[in-house]
């Protein structure tokens, strides 16, 4: 939906924020649309599912945000989110999720998410959110605050940890355990962690597994956020 071509109306529509949404269901789309376009602060300029090739057009129209609506963190969805990040880094990205979640919340934001929320979240918060990420800013879902507060805490005890030996060497890791942690953030199963190290499907799990007892964590997420002074830069 664009504006009106009167001068009136041509201000207002330079004056508001353009939003692209992705949803694979055209209702939701809809509502989201009606949503934005009822707000005096954005306007929906574009619009398509998850399957259609829509990259072309976002160069087109060069939105402030894209809105990624029912989002379940599949490797499609994450690659568009990355290819955006890159080929578009001052478009920002929002994510409405379908089941809210820490590995996933914590996965968008590596991937260069400022937004995310329930997909059912309330209109009103929907809209103040878009608007702080139009602006620059990040806003998270709620759910999220007691999570950022514990990772928050827990970066403050690893600044604790003795700094007079490399952190592979307090946790008694060795090199290739080491290639596999720093390779696995980017990775979304075993089988693209052993082919970008080109190593067998067993020796990732094996590896993982002595990574896990080491650490004393029992997923890779825990892992990664327990080594992140070496693999991330957490801004928020």
């Amino acid at each position: 939906m664009y504006c009106a071509s009167s001068p009136q109306s041509s201000t207002d529509c330079r004056n508001k924020s353009v939003v692209f949404l992705v949803d694979n269901d055209k209702i939701v789309r809809s509502k989201l649309r009606e949503q934005f376009n009822n707000s005096s602060l954005f306007r929906v300029a574009g619009e398509a599912s998850y399957s259609a090739p829509y990259t072309d057009d976002l160069f087109d129209i060069s939105p402030n945000v894209v809105v990624f609506s029912s989002f379940c963190g599949s490797k499609e969805q994450y690659g568009d989110i990355k290819k955006i990040h890159t080929d578009m880094p001052l478009v920002k990205k929002f994510v409405l999720s379908s089941n809210i979640d820490e590995a996933e919340f914590c996965t968008t934001v590596i991937s260069g998410v400022k937004g995310y929320c329930s997909l059912n979240c309330e209109s009103w918060e929907l809209l103040r959110a878009i608007r702080i990420v139009a602006g620059g800013g990040a806003y998270y879902d709620i759910n999220m605050s007691n999570f950022i507060y514990r990772l928050i805490s827990h970066m403050n005890q690893l600044r604790q940890l003795p700094i007079d030996k490399p952190v592979e060497e307090q946790f008694n890791l060795t090199e290739r355990e080491m290639d596999v942690i720093m390779v696995a953030p980017y990775c979304d199963d075993y089988d693209e962690i052993a082919q970008k190290l080109c190593i067998s499907k067993h020796t990732v799990k094996m590896h993982l597994t002595s990574i896990y007892r080491k650490l004393g964590v029992k997923n890779k997420l825990q892992a990664i956020l327990k080594l992140q002074n070496r693999i991330y830069e957490f801004k928020f």
